[in-house]
This record gives C-alpha cells, sequence and structure tokens, in this order.
C-alpha cells in the first residue's frame, strides 16, 4: 500500500512544521545535495503539490530549516538571564565552573537539539553553496555575544582574569563545535552535559584567578 494512502490532514502551520522535520531526518542522513524533494515527500507521507504548497524548492526548504533553527536560538537567548556578580562575594573556582557549563548547555541545548540538527548545522549546510551562511552567521554571533557578555560581567566583578572577551568567547564557541563533530563523527549521542563539561575544561579553567578557592 501507498505511504500516501496513511496521508493524515493537519493545519497548514502543523503541516509546514511537519516536513521541515521530515526534512531535517532526509537533510541529515542524505546530505543536501544527494536528498531530493521525492525523498522528503515520502518521508512525510505526502504529494509533491502539498510541499509546494509550502516551499518553492529543496532550497527553500534548507533556508526555513536554518531560520527555524536560528529563531530557536534567539528565543533561548532573550529566556537567558543576564549573569549577575557581586563584587566582593566572587564565586569560588568549583561555583564559576558550574555556571559556565550551566552557560554551555544552555546553548547546546537552543542550538544542537538533536544529532539531526546539530548535523544540519555543522555538516550539510556547509556543503550548500553558501545558501544559508548568514544564517549561520546570526546563530554564531547570538551565541557569541551572550558568552561575551558573561565575561564583561565576569570582568567587572574582579571574578575572572583580565582578558579580551570577544576572543575568548569564540574560542569557547569553537571548542563547543569541535566536540560535537568528534561526537557526530564517532556517532556517538550527543551528552549535552558531557559537552559542556568538556568545553569547560578545554576553554575556561584558564579564566580563573589562581587564588580562588576550589571548594
Amino acid at each position: 500500500m501507498s505511504v500516501l494512502a496513511h496521508r493524515t490532514y493537519l493545519p497548514a502551520d502543523r503541516r509546514r512544521q511537519q516536513i521541515l522535520d521530515c526534512a531535517l531526518e532526509v537533510f541529515a542522513r542524505r546530505g543536501f545535495h544527494a536528498a531530493s524533494i521525492g525523498d522528503i515527500c515520502a518521508r512525510a507521507g505526502i504529494a509533491r503539490p502539498t510541499l509546494y504548497q509550502y516551499f518553492r524548492d529543496k532550497r527553500d526548504v534548507l533556508v526555513a530549516l536554518a531560520e527555524r533553527i536560528a529563531q530557536r536560538v534567539i528565543d533561548a537567548a532573550e529566556r537567558w538571564p543576564r549573569l549577575d556578580i557581586t563584587p566582593g562575594a566572587l564565586p569560588s573556582r568549583a561555583q564559576g565552573l558550574a555556571l559556565i557549563e550551566a552557560r554551555c548547555a544552555a546553548a547546546l541545548e537552543a542550538v544542537f537539539a538533536n544529532a539531526d540538527t546539530a548535523r544540519l548545522i555543522l555538516r550539510v549546510t556547509r556543503g550548500s553553496d553558501g545558501l544559508v551562511d548568514a544564517t549561520l552567521r546570526r546563530i554564531d554571533e547570538r551565541l557569541i555575544a551572550l558568552i561575551e557578555g558573561d565575561l564583561e560581567a565576569a570582568l567587572a566583578a574582579g571574578a575572572i582574569r583580565p582578558c579580551d572577551p570577544g576572543l575568548v568567547a569564540r574560542f569557547i564557541l569553537g571548542g563547543i563545535e569541535k566536540v560535537v563533530l568528534d561526537a557526530l563523527d564517532r556517532d556517538r549521542p550527543l551528552d549535552v552535559g558531557g559537552i559542556a563539561r568538556a568545553t569547560v575544561s578545554l576553554a575556561a579553567l584558564g579564566l580563573f584567578h589562581r587564588d580562588q578557592e576550589d571548594t
């Protein structure tokens, strides 16, 4: 029996989101260039005309996916409370590391919600002829701005050593991407907590003063 025989009817917004969810799976597994509109339709259980009601072509689907991810990052960032450190009541090294780890985990949850999303951002879109480069920059810039803001607040309170917040923010984000890529290459599950801890150990330990207590 044809997949289309089991087709269900959804409100327009839910159908569009379902198509994007299915396209995410197809792109992540087959790659952008190898995937076809037919592959996406088969996964979604719809006919081609249904997809074309929402998207012009495969490139339009990829752009919409990238924009959806970027919006999730922006929405998450707006809910991210600013770092508040009181001078004279500085966090210990352990407390500071725990805070950075929590921040990294929040960023990972927003951007790399699952392995398919991570593959789309870090693998699939890199081979899409610059189609979504501007959207990827929006994601990077938003995360870098968040991390940089935390570092500036910590610097102002004297909680960390003098540093270039923008440079360190880029280093931390690069560390996150490196660990995620390694997990994908080795077909390991995306352990958000573990990746956040690895990022802290790679990028953050050198930020704290030597005389800060570890308890």
